[in-house]
């Protein structure tokens, strides 16, 4: 007489009645996602509206669209608020910044991995612990130094700390991606003829372009939305940056919603504008890197 074995219940599509459904953890994730994009869009979607609205149009309905699209509050804002002048320091700021600490830390990236040297190993550990150090430790030291060095309250002092705490943790992430570029495609290029400086600049750099997107692009964030720094480092109006501007005007305008809105507005457009420029390269960037891992 033969016995067989009666297979396990299942409830749908083979899936054993103890395990968690997978469309059901789809679902949830899904709908964090598309609930966090919806709050987000929501909020940005009301400033901008509220750009475009005077006072009493806000307070009759907040959410009702303006009854004549101006750009009165922009315009007023740019001007009499001075965000205009924010607006110049912080782009200065922030693309000195990026671009600087874009190329050094590709750079040193590249000779900490490619360029083998005795310590090398420890030079990228450094990067790698300075990652981890709140900056918010190093406030007194960098006050000190910058004044003694005669640069308080200039925006070459906003550029030099921003530069120097962007490093460890862009030479980390571009020191990690250039480890996975193939080495037999720079020994072609060195069989060649090429020197180090062509290889890194014909070879390296196209292939780490997605990483060296993705770490512009984190670095223009920190740089234009930086506070505290700024707060400490600047104390003339002139050389204010947008962070810094954006809070004094908030207090000086504070019962002129719309006005406030715009200066909000103004500046939320330019790191939307870089997203959107850079989105394939940081996609790209972080999906190798989702891969790589």
């Amino acid at each position: 007489m033969t016995v067989t074995e009666t297979p396990p219940p299942t409830t749908e599509a083979g899936a054993s009645p103890g395990r968690p459904r997978r469309p059901v953890l789809a679902l949830a994730r899904g709908s964090f996602v598309w609930g966090y994009a919806a709050i987000t869009i929501f909020g940005f979607a009301f400033v901008a509206i509220s750009a475009f609205k005077s006072n009493a149009e806000i307070f009759a309905d907040p959410f009702a669209l303006p009854q004549s699209w101006g750009f009165d509050n922009l315009t007023r804002a740019w001007t009499t608020a001075n965000i205009g002048d924010y607006f110049v320091n912080t782009a200065l700021v922030a693309v000195v910044t990026t671009v600087a600490s874009t190329l050094l830390a590709a750079t040193v990236a590249y000779t900490i991995v490619r360029m083998r040297f005795p310590g090398s190993s420890m030079v990228y550990l450094a990067f790698a612990i300075g990652v981890g150090v709140p900056l918010q430790a190093l406030l007194v030291p960098t006050f000190i130094v910058m004044n003694n060095a005669g640069l308080l309250d200039s925006l070459t002092s906003l550029i030099l700390v921003y530069t120097a705490f962007a490093l460890p943790k862009a030479v980390f992430l571009l020191a990690a991606f250039m480890k996975d570029v193939p080495a037999e495609l720079e020994e072609a290029a060195l069989i060649d003829g090429a020197g180090e400086f062509t290889i890194f600049r014909r070879v390296v750099v196209p292939l780490c372009r997605p990483a060296l997107a993705t770490v512009a692009v984190l670095e223009f964030l920190g740089a234009w939305n930086e506070y505290v720094y700024a707060s400490v480092l600047i104390r003339s109006p002139e050389n204010r940056t947008i962070s810094l501007g954006l809070a004094s005007f908030s207090s000086e305008y504070a019962s002129d919603y719309g006005l406030i809105a715009a200066g909000v507005l103004i500046t939320v457009v330019p790191v939307v504008i870089v997203y959107i420029l850079l989105q394939r390269q940081v996609v790209a960037g972080l999906s190798s890197g989702a891969l790589k891992g």
